[in-house]
């Protein structure tokens, strides 16, 4: 039987063929089937297939011939022929013929899953391509059964469906080819009403609908004819036909107020309770009914916002609605939660229930479970879809939504829009725009409805939920509130004074007990430790909290719910969707962070209300200062949102958009990796900025590849695939699943979303495969020719030539960076640092490294695959090869090889472009393009021509790409989903304090949030009832209300601050009113202080660390202090750690050489320092240095007037790369006592030129007594071009005492010895000098006088780690340390060994200290750390001082020192000018009480002061002096032989001194000999009658000629003092 007398029977049946039939004339049966093959790009007809009545088939791109073909012809059939073929066939003209399309009618005939198999969406299932006969044959066959199932239709449903469509161009031609009946318009409603008893309300205005959407309601019917709820409406009908879901709601889901069957029954809330989760009523909460009005609410349709207490049955409140609204509109709801694995268990709670309408899509599911969760979401399995805020930037879930009916959106823990709510999240504020986008691409006219959730709720964030839905939705919420409060809950909070104390009371409460446990703690880490310590202790618990794995999370709460074990240690993450009603006892270890919090957590006590529970707290008020704690570690502060804004700016400078990672963003603001939640922490900056209009971000951008398919089948696709050599076995399989998606999805032109179907992370997501997966197939199908090849990647590109050089020059220089890297990993593995490992590079010859540069190496070998890497958080690392090294070379060098030619073939296409006049940003080209030039012109190399693959093309791409020879874009380089960022605002413009305004209220609230709950704890302790009345208030008062009521005067400013009363007192309650003038200033982008001696400059600075990370908002990471001298940041240090404890050891304290090492990658040295801060200013300019090495928000300057102009030009690059930035510098311009080093106070008046300067001046000065500073004051006068114009103020309450004795003698020794034997006091005495040979015969005169002294001096004749002792000390630790840690016995057996080597050397207590102060200031003994702290520190650095009747100084030695007695030696001063003037008035103002001077010059000569006293006397040099050798006072090469010997000696052992040589008292030997120089010097001493009495060791140090070749070992070299008598 032919097709066409089928089709017949069909239409007739085969006994009765001629029912509507019999009065049409045969030749009325000529039909033709038509597809039309259209270009993507240029819209014409490239290919026409035809199947005529008669049999007979036409292919031909001709039109005409098309034309003679269809002469004759009654009826043109094809699937959407309407909208697309005869638009190009006829124009926009009328048509003669009847058009018979089946893609309209399809959804009327087949609304019912399993759908037609010949349908996806509105395509054509097809496995050919290009192929317009084979797609007639499909439209035939569909046809065919559309006649058939039209014919199956009840007379009643015909003439509903031809009645409804007969005026529709889309359904009059298939209406006529079946002879549709046509019943009467008038009687239709009744018709419609009587088919449909018990599916519809009986009351809906189908009259209405009738007459104003006839289409629609057909659509509508059809859906609700279905008997599987799971029948979706196809996507394609609810974009052209947007009010076919309205329809289907006023029909099925909006109740009659006259009451039906249809209504009273399904739409009955009780009823369906009943049938999905077996409860024959709702629960009520202290006698209100919440759960059912809300859940009635939502069934009609209304916008809500329920606040439900823990345990209030939250979740049934919208399953319930969203179950009856799948069941009766075949409708989603779509819950928002930032809860996954409450998402999770929200679903397996209902499939444990028989509901399997429920699905969640986030980031924790593999591919395949994604794709299964997708897919029936799709395929309208899912009437309840969960996710999280951030999967509303995915463009497959909103093309999942698109394909839906969304009839309600739940937000779970609705306070996260508001700032005033515990726990705002600025991507909340993003769910309002995605809903308004959506509703206008579905074309929604109806509101959606939209139900919000929230446990705690204050009046405030109530307000703030529904102001911000009537804002961006125009909704108005109904409110669900229980004013009632729990009576089965007793609460009690029980004091503990210290960590053992509350864990008695904790073991003891417990003891007493006997039910179900939950015990609460604040941090992951405690939950683990408490666990196992109750363990320990008889009482069986288990820890639980959100950071450990799944498996062992969902363990222990099982154990805990089937009460295998009565008590759980958890965070708050525990305890949320869980309901165990017979928990009667909750402990609360560590208080909530908020009262909301601390109601909820505890309310999951007694949720039996037969149940008596207990909810204790144990509190102390260092409970609350871990929460301020981990609030600044987890703020993001205005600084990092700048940050940043500052690197979105940055990387859309050519062009306002651009597509990144979160973490390339937070690598270009300077974020460091070791930073925890990152990618969540840019995400919501991005938020924050995209809220105050600085930019706009899209959808997570996908990678879109070319859709051209060059095969014509799937039978030739697989065979190709599975011919090719560039699949493995277990490839093939998943490059066919991915042909055959886009070869079924043939119609792609007339897709609604043709991109999308496209995408790799839809087809991943669809296919349930790794992006990685489908990218690779893709790529290999390119290559094989089954998908066409396209330039799809761009390499944006300087112009050629020397930017050419550039890039092969930067090529070169990794190249060679790579090799040294690559041949220095053992076989085992290499653990080092980055600073290491760049100044090993730079010492053996790799001048260009860069620690920036090995970063991005390692990082490019390890995603590669390389080698693995280990990094710990500050950046010590283990990196091993992969591979051998001889496979590992290999493979380098066939990339290097891959990219020098990539880059002469990308610059030949620029210069080729440019001649031909193409203007364009990028280069175009193609991967396989590139892959095949390669093959033709290289193909000699690596063995032939098949041994480069596509992917070592990539890899040089991507290599290229990361060490910036060129930027590429497009392609499938990067796997991850890219953010889509199109920035609005000017770049010029900054983010501001107003920006920042609601999550600084948000931030301002938290901080109120903990200080409230621990007014509560204190209150509860005296008062209970006032304690319940205070919580009842604070849910129910006006939030200003509540804070005047609880918190009068002072305490208002006391909850504002991020520290509690007491800590704050401790800190800053000292201060004075100008000191706290300055720690409280917070605006000033720059604060220059002027601090005269004695100001507490010192003090202030370090309590300004302290407000800058406890009230500022400022992390740890991001503040900068740069001093001087290696003593004064260690002092820094250990002062700061004195005032907050062990969160001193993150804060970056440093000198300026040693933060410009770091920059430049090196270990410190001070023989190195030479141009290193000029250097690393110029890399910061040059943009070299790595943006986390120098993302500061605050940088802090201690003896700002020292800095010279490399250091300022430092500070200026700093400044620069951080525009918002602040700067506190701190100096005395009077006290700038190093210009012949180069410092200059006017780099301090520069800083005041920047914006936002500000200049503070301290003089007050608590250190010296009234007649000091009376005498500093008038010595000032003589200084000129002073920055301070205040006078000196002495808050010393002393009168003080100022002697200054004028001396005609030029040796004055004798008499400021005789003087200070005759005032000295029982306080602090110095003698200041003003060099190093005056302090050494002055030591030398005291201890004639039985004084003992120490020597403060310059040492600068050798470095710190030179010394015997020292070496020792490192040699052991480097011999014992493998790790990055040098571990603590290994620490400690150094030690030993090495205090017991030299217990008897007098110079080992400099070790000693060395030791104490990098114990005392790191709390981890990092090997390089340690070996910095050696090699940038000097002898004096670890000069003890305590202990002395007398302290020996020079003038310089003593800055930032006081005593209570001071004695100045002031001789021969000629030339005076005002540096030498400086450095006396800081010798002056080191006294506290007594000041005396001791001069033969007349500086001093006018300056009122206690005495004056004129002596006349001449003095002769003292019987004994001193001569200190240095290097080049002795033979160096003396020493080269006999370096055993010299280390056998100790320091302190006294030397024979004879002609000139110095012999070991032992042994008799030779072991030093004087330069030619010395013993010139010491023959002037004998002359004058002095000799040589004694020689005692002073250092034994490590030398070695600096022209000396490499090998050369070094030599011991002894320092000595020669002490001299007089004969």
């Amino acid at each position: 039987m032919s097709f066409w007398n089928r089709i017949i029977d069909t239409l007739s049946g085969a006994e009765n063929k001629s029912t509507y039939l019999q009065n049409v004339p045969h030749d009325a049966f000529r039909y033709v089937f038509v597809d039309v093959e259209v270009g993507l790009k240029d819209y014409k007809i490239h290919d026409i297939g035809a199947l005529r009545w008669d049999g007979a088939i036409l292919h031909s791109a001709n039109k005409r011939e098309l034309m003679d073909f269809l002469k004759g012809v009654n009826f043109i059939c094809g699937h959407n022929i309407i909208n697309h073929d005869a638009k190009y066939l006829f124009g926009e003209g009328t048509c003669r013929y009847l058009l018979v399309d089946t893609l309209f009618v399809s959804p009327l005939l087949f609304p019912e899953r399993p759908y037609h198999h010949l349908l996806k969406d509105d395509k054509l299932v097809s496995e050919q391509m290009n192929n317009p006969v084979n797609d007639c044959e499909k439209t035939r066959d569909l046809l065919m059964d559309e006649v058939a199932r039209w014919k199956e239709l009840s007379t009643p449903a015909q003439i509903i469906f031809s009645t409804l469509l007969q005026d529709h161009d889309e359904f009059k031609g298939f209406l006529a080819f079946v002879n549709a009946p046509i019943g009467r318009k008038d009687s239709l409603a009744d018709l419609i009403r009587s088919k449909y008893i018990g599916k519809i309300c009986e009351h809906a205005d189908i009259e209405s609908m009738i007459s104003r959407q006839p289409c629609e309601l057909a659509y509508a019917l059809a859906l609700i004819g279905t008997t599987d709820h799971r029948s979706i409406t196809p996507a394609w009908v609810l974009h052209n036909y947007p009010n076919v879901e309205n329809l289907v709601r006023l029909l099925r889901h909006t109740k009659c107020t006259e009451g039906c069957t249809y209504c009273n029954n399904d739409l009955d809330v009780l009823v369906n309770l009943k049938q999905f989760f077996g409860f024959d009523k709702f629960r009520t909460y202290e006698g209100e009914p919440l759960q059912e009005n809300a859940a009635c609410a939502a069934v009609e349709h209304k916008s809500l916002l329920a606040i439900f207490p823990t345990g209030g049955g939250k979740s049934l409140t919208f399953q319930l609605p969203a179950l009856m609204e799948g069941r009766s509109v075949h409708g989603l709801t779509v819950v928002i939660s930032p809860l996954q694995s409450l998402m999770k268990d929200q679903v397996d709670n209902l499939a444990e229930r028989g509901i399997a309408d429920a699905v969640t899509i986030n980031g924790l599911l593999d591919p395949i479970s994604r794709s299964e969760a997708i897919q029936r979401v799709m395929d309208g399995d899912a009437s309840l879809l969960y996710i999280a805020p951030e999967m509303l930037r995915s463009k497959t879930i909103e093309k999942i939504l698109l394909a839906r009916h969304v009839v309600r959106f739940v937000i779970d823990e609705a306070h996260c829009f508001s700032s005033w709510g515990q726990d705002f999240r600025v991507d909340y504020l993003y769910i309002g725009k995605f809903i308004s986008q959506y509703k206008k691409k579905k074309k929604c006219h109806e509101a959606i409805p939209i139900s919000c959730f929230t446990a705690t709720a204050k009046q405030k964030v109530i307000q703030d939920i529904c102001d911000y839905f009537k804002q961006t939705l125009n909704l108005d919420l109904q409110i669900y509130a229980s004013s009632a409060t729990r009576t089965n809950l007793h609460y009690s909070v029980i004091h503990a004074d210290t960590d053992e104390d509350k864990y008695m009371k904790l073991r003891s409460l417990i003891a007493e007990s006997s039910c179900p446990t939950i015990v609460y703690v604040s941090r992951t880490k405690r939950t683990r430790q408490l666990a196992e310590k109750l363990t320990r202790d008889g009482f069986k618990a288990l820890p639980f909290n959100g950071k450990m794995d799944t498996e062992d999370k969902v363990a222990n709460q099982e154990a805990f719910m089937n009460d295998r074990v009565r008590i759980i240690v958890a965070t708050s993450a525990f305890g949320m969707g869980v309901d165990k009603k017979d928990v009667g006892l909750v402990i609360h270890y560590d208080i909530s962070d908020s009262l909301e919090n601390y109601v909820q957590e505890a309310g999951r006590a007694g949720r039996d209300p037969h149940l008596e529970a207990r909810c204790f707290v144990l509190y102390s008020d260092t409970d609350l200062d871990k929460h301020f704690i981990l609030l600044n570690q987890t703020k993001l502060s205005i600084s990092e949102i700048q940050q940043v804004w500052k690197a979105v700016k940055d990387m859309t400078k050519q062009r306002m958009r651009t597509c990144c990672s979160a973490l390339e963003i937070a690598r270009k603001a300077g974020w460091d990796d070791s930073i925890s939640d990152i990618e969540t922490r840019v995400r919501t900056a991005l938020a924050a900025l995209e809220q105050a209009g600085y930019l706009e971000r899209g959808n997570n951008v996908p990678h879109i590849y070319a859709t051209g398919i060059t095969v014509k089948n799937m039978e030739e696709a697989r065979k190709r695939i599975t011919e090719s050599l560039l699949f493995e076995s277990e490839e093939v399989e998943k490059a066919v699943r991915i042909i055959k998606s886009l070869i079924s999805q043939k119609y792609i032109a007339k897709a609604q979303d043709a991109e999308a179907e496209s995408r790799v992370d839809y087809l991943a997501d669809i296919l349930g495969l790794n992006k990685s997966e489908v990218i690779s197939s893709v790529e290999r199908m390119r290559q094989e020719g089954i998908l066409a090849d396209s330039k799809d990647m761009s390499a944006f590109l300087n112009d050629a030539g020397e930017s050419e050089n550039k890039s092969k020059r930067l090529l070169e220089r990794f190249t060679k960076l790579e090799r040294y890297i690559l041949g220095h990993i053992p076989d085992e593995a290499l653990r080092i640092s980055y600073k290491q490992l760049n100044d090993n590079a730079q010492k053996e010859g790799i001048g260009t490294a860069t620690e920036k540069d090995i970063r991005t190496v390692l990082y490019f070998l390890t995603i590669k695959g390389y080698t693995r890497k280990k990094e710990d958080a500050v950046h010590n690392i283990e990196v091993t090869r992969q591979m051998d090294m001889g496979s590992t070379l290999k493979r380098f060098e066939k990339r290097i090889e891959i990219c020098q030619f990539t880059i002469e073939w990308l610059y030949s296409l620029t210069l080729q472009n440019t001649k031909e006049g193409i203007k364009k940003n990028g280069v175009q080209f193609s991967v396989v393009e590139l892959l095949n030039d390669f093959k033709v012109k290289r193909n000699n190399l690596f063995g032939g021509i098949g041994d480069v693959q596509l992917e070592d093309i990539e890899e040089a791409l991507l290599y290229l790409s990361k060490i910036g020879a060129l930027k590429l874009e497009g392609g499938f380089l990067v796997l991850y989903n890219a953010m889509d960022i199109r920035r609005i605002k000017d770049s010029r413009l900054r983010y501001k304090q107003e920006d920042y305004r609601m999550l600084s209220e948000f931030y301002k609230q938290k901080i109120q949030q903990v200080h409230i709950v621990g007014e509560y704890a204190n209150l509860m302790v005296r008062d209970y009832n006032a304690a319940l009345q205070y919580v009842q208030d604070y849910f129910q008062m006006d939030y200003k209300q509540f804070v005047l009521k609880y918190f009068k005067g002072e305490r208002v400013q006391e909850i504002e601050r991020n520290i509690t009363p007491n800590k704050y007192k401790h800190i800053f309650g000292t201060l004075s009113a100008k000191q706290m003038e300055i720690i409280s200033d917070k605006e000033s982008r720059c604060i220059v202080v002027a601090a005269g001696p004695g100001s507490g400059k010192t003090r202030v600075l370090v309590h300004k660390l302290a407000s800058l990370l406890l009230l500022e908002d400022v992390k740890h990471e991001q503040l900068l202090m740069l001093t001087f001298s290696r003593a004064a940041a260690i002092e820094f240090k250990q002062r700061l750690m004195g005032l907050i404890g062990n969160a001193a050891h993150f804060v970056e304290i440093k000198t300026f050489h040693s933060y410009c090492f770091d920059l430049l990658g090196r270990i410190g040295n001070l023989d190195d320092v030479k141009d290193v801060v000029a250097r690393a200013a110029q890399m910061i300019k040059d943009g070299e240095v790595e943006p986390n090495r120098i993302a500061k928000t605050v940088l802090v300057i201690d003896e700002a007037q020292d800095m010279s102009g490399e250091e300022y030009a430092l500070v200026h690059a700093l400044m620069t790369a951080n525009e918002e930035m602040r700067i506190i510098a701190v100096g005395d311009d009077d006290q700038n006592i190093y210009e012949f080093r180069g410092s200059d106070s006017r780099y301090m008046t520069q800083l005041l030129k920047e914006s936002g300067a500000r200049f503070v001046e301290m003089t007050e000065n608590y250190r010296s007594s009234r007649h000091v500073v009376d005498f500093a004051n008038a010595f000032l006068n003589g200084i000129e071009r002073r920055q301070k114009s205040t006078p000196i103020i002495s808050m010393n309450k002393k009168e003080g005492f100022v002697s200054i004795h004028h001396h005609v003698s030029h040796i004055i020794y004798q008499p400021l010895v005789d003087d200070l034997l005759a005032h000295r006091g029982e306080g602090s005495t110095c003698v200041l000098t003003q060099t190093n040979e005056e302090a050494v015969i002055l030591v030398a005169l005291l201890r004639k006088y039985g004084l003992s002294s120490k020597l403060a001096q310059s040492m600068d004749g050798f470095r710190f780690w030179n010394m015997a002792e020292v070496r020792m000390f490192l040699k052991l630790i480097n011999c014992g340390v493998q790790t990055s840690v040098i571990p603590d016995d290994v620490w400690e057996k150094a030690k030993r060994k090495t205090f017991d080597m030299y217990a008897d050397s007098s110079s080992l207590h400099y070790l000693q200290r060395c030791i104490s102060l990098f114990e005392q200031t790191n709390k981890t003994k990092y090997h390089t750390d340690f070996k910095e702290f050696v090699f940038e520190s000097s002898v004096e650095d670890f000069c003890d001082l305590s202990g002395a009747d007398v302290v020996v100084s020079t003038i310089h030695k003593a800055k930032g020192c006081e005593f209570d007695d001071v004695y100045m030696l002031i001789t021969n001063s000629q030339h005076i000018q005002d540096e030498v003037l400086r450095r006396y008035y800081v010798g002056v103002t080191r006294a506290k009480e007594r000041l005396f001077i001791h001069t033969n010059t007349s500086i001093f000569d006018r300056i009122p002061a206690d005495e004056h006293h004129v002596c006349q006397q001449q003095y002769d040099m003292p019987d004994e002096i001193v001569l200190q050798l240095s290097h080049k006072d002795v033979n160096l090469g003396f020493f080269k032989s006999i370096k055993n010997k010299i280390l056998a000696l100790r320091a302190g052992q006294t030397l024979r001194f004879d002609r000139n040589y110095l012999y070991d008292c032992c042994t008799d030997m030779a072991v030093a000999q004087l330069s030619q120089k010395m013993q010139g010097e010491l023959r002037l001493w004998i002359e004058k009658g002095y000799s040589v009495v004694s020689a005692p060791i002073r250092f034994i140090v490590a030398w070695r000629p600096k022209d000396a070749p490499q090998e050369e070992k070094e030599h011991a070299v002894l320092l000595v003092d020669l002490i001299l008598k007089k004969k």
